[in-house]
């Protein structure tokens, strides 16, 4: 099983898309949407909410992937391979996607196995969430044998 966690309010200016992708991958995607800390000191909600995440990670025997900027980049080849290789090795891979004022990587680094990023460039964290669950479904289709690359 493939695991997403994300803080999450509201995704609905990509709902429909995020749908579909679900949708597409039902039951083989798990997304688990933790609701973001109110408060109007971002450091506050930055500690409160990794704190949050790792409790959840220590708890579990998942392989454990951040999305973060400036860590290792895979095309989409690689990342299904990646994909499979540690579906054979652990239960479930868990990708984990910040919300809006970041992670503090000192409380969640041990709890983490795998830096991910997508991209040098930045992205809002809702069209991560699309399009890593577009890159699961291409990898999954590859995986199928479908020619999904163009």
């Amino acid at each position: 099983m493939i695991k997403i966690i994300s803080f999450v309010d509201s995704y609905k200016h990509f709902d429909k898309s995020i749908k579909e992708y679900e949708k597409r991958l039902w039951k083989s995607v798990n997304f688990q949407k933790l609701k973001p800390v109110k408060s109007t000191n971002p450091d506050e909600i930055i500690k409160k909410e990794s704190l949050i995440l790792n409790k959840i990670l220590e708890k579990t025997s998942w392989y454990k992937v951040l999305l973060y900027i400036d860590s290792e980049e895979l095309s989409t080849q690689k990342f299904e391979k990646f994909i499979e290789e540690k579906q054979v090795k652990y239960s479930d891979i868990v990708f984990i996607i910040w919300w809006a004022y970041w992670v503090d990587l000192e409380i969640i680094k041990n709890n983490i196995d795998f830096k991910l990023s997508f991209s040098p460039m930045t992205f809002p964290h809702i069209m991560a969430i699309l399009i890593l669950l577009e890159q699961i479904y291409r990898a999954k289709k590859i995986k199928e044998g479908w020619n999904y690359h163009h």
